[in-house]
């Protein structure tokens, strides 16, 4: 009889808490009835904090889907508050690490499987055992291929910047790592292109677009080295052009007049 009365008594408390918030916005009604639910929101932020989610932002998340709870809960539906908060402050814990933490999107059953995973392994490290794949299969009912592919989406679900500092002592990031073009390459590559193309000139055609691209010689300097005017050079430049348009099928125009 006396925890029935007790039972009741938390059940009439909890209901003037939850009329005197949602009539009066009450504040000291407030503070009282989240901390009746302190307990369950450190359970919360103890189960899902991580490297990633620091424990006191993991409570203050368990504090938000609890005051979401507070303000959806339906008392006449005859469900107790309890039952309706959980999964509520649960899903906004969850959505967080979906929304935010995770860049690389897993399937929801792995993700789900990946969580108890981390649940369990805290557990027995606690027990002071040792949380390998075979144990961690057999307490939680999966073969061991699966637990395998929830550590390796534990390992690989998080995507740093590349200004995330790596660990050097001189302070690199991981962007210091990092392949980049290389111009001195782009301009071998471009220099043996060019000089394919100019092999299929006639001799002296190749010479005229040598002396005028790669020596920066005018027209009239051209002529006077080879002896001929410098009509001539220039319709030998527009031909040897012609030619390696045609060669090359290229369309950028060539300014070289």
């Amino acid at each position: 009889m006396t925890k029935a009365r007790d039972r009741r008594a938390r059940r009439d408390k909890e209901a003037d808490l939850l009329k005197r918030i949602r009539e009066d916005d009450d504040p000291a009604a407030k503070e009282e009835f989240f901390a009746r639910y302190s307990d369950l929101l450190h359970r919360f932020a103890h189960k899902y904090h991580s490297e990633k989610l620091p424990y006191e932002d993991a409570f203050q998340l368990a504090a938000l889907g609890l005051w979401k709870a507070l303000h959806r809960f339906d008392p006449s539906r005859g469900v107790s508050f309890i039952t309706f908060a959980y999964p509520t402050v649960e899903g906004e814990l969850k959505k967080h690490y979906r929304d935010h933490l995770e860049l690389v999107r897993l399937p929801r059953p792995l993700r789900d499987l990946r969580q108890r995973v981390n649940a369990e392994s805290r557990a027995l490290e606690r027990e002071g055992r040792r949380s390998d794949v075979k144990t961690l299969a057999q307490k939680l009912g999966v073969s061991e291929e699966e637990i395998v592919e929830a550590l390796a989406a534990d390992q690989n679900g998080s995507v740093f910047s590349l200004d995330y500092p790596c660990g050097s002592e001189d302070g690199e990031t991981f962007a210091y790592f990092m392949g980049h073009d290389d111009p001195a390459f782009e301009a071998v590559e471009r220099d043996l292109v060019i000089e394919e193309a100019l092999s299929s000139l006639p001799p002296r055609h190749r010479r005229v677009i040598e002396m005028r691209l790669r020596k920066g010689m005018t027209q009239t300097h051209i002529a006077r080295e080879l002896h001929i005017s410098q009509m001539h050079v220039s319709r030998l430049i527009r031909e040897a052009v012609s030619m390696l348009q045609a060669r090359c099928r290229a369309e950028p125009e060539i300014d070289i007049a």
